[in-house]
């Protein structure tokens, strides 16, 4: 028994993990695969800071000269995790970025190297790294785009830097774009001075060329929050590039949905290449800051944004198009055929809190008294509940007032405001409105807010509301309390074939259907209008030439733009036993109105 424990003891001596100390001598010696295997040993013990660590370094690294790329990688990503502080990060880093480069992703490899030059103090891996990245934007594996976006997040190192924009501009010159070409040249040479007589070369070529092709700037929300929406955006834009053949090149960027870096990016473009339009962007507060520099700085380049809905952008200068109704166009709509074709002229507002609710009650009510009408009463309501007791018995106590008001007048009363036992009359009798107009931002609520007006005893002739409403939800949830409702929409149109089109066209390319917001087929329809307005003549610019032919064919819809540029194709629909039904803006004759 003692014979076969000391031969036992023997056998585990034989196999025990070797010392850090002996794996480093077998690296020393250029034996990777004993030293790999011998790491792999150690590293299945407990990690901890000190030989451990430097342990598991050592390990990924062997893995990659071995071409263990799975095992690699996932120790590798273990290692971020465990030691996210450990000096030897860096290291990690690049070990991975030499995985994605062989994983066919030189990108995200060239961005994590970037990465490591900013922040690594380490000299030796800093070379290790410029080298890395200066190898993969040698070897031609960077798109223009992808260049593009490395050098906008910034490149700290000099000589890195220099060759990026090098390589830049000789995709640039690939694509006929001279005017960047020449730009990115003169950028190299100011980041490495080794490279200046290959770009002088390089600009010596260009000698006697145009600026080149044009260019359609598109300015998407690609990182964030709203990164989705900005890349509906971008894939509705490219759905339709083929279309332009070789008139125009596309160029996307991101805007970061912030109104600063939407400027700059602007500037930028517009100052390294020849930009004849921009597509963008996504969101109102950066259209409108862009929108305001382009009219006073480039009036002849359109800016058409897809997306954006507060109202005035347009109105910024002749350069600025909107293709989205704005919501206070939708507001002033509904107002204009109460007052227009129903012969209201007192309404009351029920809108929620918030700057939508705001924006729409506003707008309503300044269309009204601006054509000589009257809001009796204005009450806000928190969307999302589900019970708006309180804020209808508020409504009703304004109704009463007034009407106790007016019922005394009549009569010469000389306290016009008495009514005996009022909360009596308050709690039991039914107040009639002419029309309630509610702005709710989505049907289910829109429904909800319909389905209470009887409950509450208000009698109301004519319920009106914006494209909130437009759902089966509403008619759902409102049940009978639902016909008869008027509200607003943005490019209803009757005939659907051209979104059937796009639909199909856009799910074929991309696989999927096109988002609900219709930023998709808005950005699409901002193309289509920028190609369509290439072939126009114009005595004086592509703005003009837009202005000049106003309407469009859109996916949702005639696309109707104002002298300022602002889509005015709003729709009317109502609500006929829980159907929807198309109603005209133009007021329907006495025999026929419902």
């Amino acid at each position: 028994m003692r014979l076969f424990l000391f031969l036992l003891f023997i056998v585990s001596l034989a196999f025990a993990a070797p010392s850090y100390n002996d794996v480093l001598k077998r690296i020393q010696a250029g034996d990777f695969a004993n030293a790999n295997a011998g790491l792999e040993t150690l590293i299945k013990t407990r990690w901890k800071t000190g030989e451990p660590e430097k342990a598991v370094v050592l390990y990924v690294e062997t893995c990659v000269r071995l071409g263990k790329l799975e095992n690699a990688q996932r120790y590798a990503a273990q290692f971020l995790d465990f030691f996210p502080k450990s000096k030897y990060r860096a290291r990690v880093e690049t070990a991975m970025a030499v995985l994605s480069v062989l994983d066919k992703d030189p990108y995200t490899g060239a961005e994590t190297l970037r990465r490591v030059l900013a922040y690594s103090k380490n000299s030796v891996i800093t070379s290790r790294a410029r080298d890395l990245l200066s190898q993969i934007i040698s070897a031609d594996l960077l798109s223009m785009n992808e260049l593009q976006s490395l050098l906008e997040r910034g490149i700290n190192e000099r000589q890195t830097k220099g060759f990026a924009q090098l390589s830049l501009g000789q995709k640039m010159q690939k694509e006929t774009r001279y005017k960047a070409a020449r730009y990115w040249y003169n950028q190299a040479k100011k980041s490495n001075a080794a490279l200046t007589d290959k770009a002088d070369r390089l600009i010596s070529a260009l000698e006697g060329k145009s600026a080149g092709s044009p260019v359609i700037l598109v300015l998407a929300s690609l990182s964030g929050t709203n990164s989705e929406l900005g890349n509906y955006m971008v894939q509705g834009v490219l759905l339709h590039a083929n279309a332009l053949k070789n008139e125009a090149k596309i160029q996307i960027t991101d805007d970061r949905a912030d109104p600063a870096t939407a400027l700059k990016k602007v500037k930028q473009a517009i100052a390294q290449d020849s930009i004849i339009a921009v597509i963008g962007p996504l969101l109102s507060a950066s259209a409108a800051t862009v929108a305001a520099w382009m009219s006073e700085k480039t009036p002849q380049i359109p800016l058409i944004t897809p997306t954006a809905t507060d109202d005035g952008i347009a109105e910024i200068g002749k350069n600025v198009f909107q293709l989205n109704v704005t919501s206070a166009r939708l507001a002033s709509s509904i107002a204009e055929y109460a007052m227009n074709c129903l012969k209201i002229n007192e309404f009351a507002i029920m809108a929620p809190y918030g700057s939508y609710g705001s924006l729409m009650a506003d707008e309503f009510q300044r269309t009204v008294e601006r054509k000589g009408g009257i809001i009796l009463a204005t009450q806000n309501y928190v969307e999302g509940l589900p019970d708006y007791q309180s804020e209808f018995k508020l409504l009703r106590d304004r109704k009463l007032t007034l009407d106790t008001r007016r019922m005394n007048m009549s009569k010469g009363a000389t306290n016009i405001s008495a009514l005996s036992k009022r909360d009596s009359w308050l709690e039991d009798s039914t107040l009639t409105f002419s029309a309630i107009f509610i702005p709710s931002s989505n049907p289910t609520n829109a429904g909800l807010m319909a389905a209470q007006v009887a409950f509450n005893k208000l009698r109301v002739g004519n319920l009106l509301g914006s494209s909130g409403w437009y759902g089966r939800e509403f008619w759902q949830n409102a049940k009978k309390q639902a016909d008869g409702a008027i509200f607003s929409v943005p490019f209803f149109s009757t005939n659907e074939d051209s979104l059937k089109v796009f639909t199909e066209k856009f799910r074929n390319k991309w696989q999927k259907d096109p988002d609900e917001n219709k930023v998709a087929g808005l950005s699409y329809d901002a193309i289509r209008i920028v190609e369509t307005a290439l072939h126009l003549d114009s005595l004086t610019s592509m703005s003009a030439a837009i202005l000049q032919r106003k309407e469009f064919n859109g996916v949702y819809g005639k696309i109707s733009l104002t002298e300022s540029g602002a889509n005015d194709n709003v729709g009317l629909m109502s609500v006929n036993q829980g159907k929807f039904v198309d109603k005209s803006r133009k007021c329907p004759s006495p025999d026929s109105r419902d």
